[in-house]
C-alpha cells in the first residue's frame, strides 16, 4: 500500500452500527446527499425518512460538515433524547413544562 491509502487508520475506517465522521473515508457518497445539501441551501426544511441503519445519522453528519464548511451555522437537535412512543402531550411537555403557579 502507498500513497493516501496507506495513511488509513484500519481502526477507524470501518463503522459497524454506528455514525461515520463528515470525513470518514469510508462514507459512500449518494445523490441524497448533493439533494439534501443543495435543499438546505435553498433554506428548505428537510427530513429524512427511511428505515434503521440505512445511513440517516451519518447523512445528517455529512450534510452538518458540508454546511460550515460552507460558512453556514448549524445547530443539530437529537428530539429522540427526550423519548419515544410518547403521546403529544408528554413530548411537548419535554420543551414546555408546565409552570408551578404556587
Amino acid at each position: 500500500m502507498t500513497g493516501a491509502a496507506a495513511q488509513l487508520d484500519r481502526s477507524t475506517f470501518y463503522v459497524v452500527g454506528g455514525t461515520l465522521l463528515g470525513d470518514a473515508a469510508s462514507y459512500v457518497k449518494r445523490a441524497a446527499d448533493d439533494d439534501l445539501l443543495q435543499a438546505l441551501l435553498q433554506r428548505q426544511f428537510c427530513y429524512v425518512l427511511t428505515s434503521r441503519q440505512m445511513g440517516k445519522s451519518s447523512l445528517m453528519v455529512r450534510a452538518t460538515h458540508r454546511l460550515r464548511a460552507e460558512g453556514v451555522a448549524v445547530a443539530v437537535l437529537d428530539l429522540t433524547a427526550i423519548g419515544q412512543n410518547l403521546t403529544p402531550e408528554k413530548w411537548y411537555y419535554a420543551f414546555f413544562p408546565a409552570s408551578d403557579s404556587s
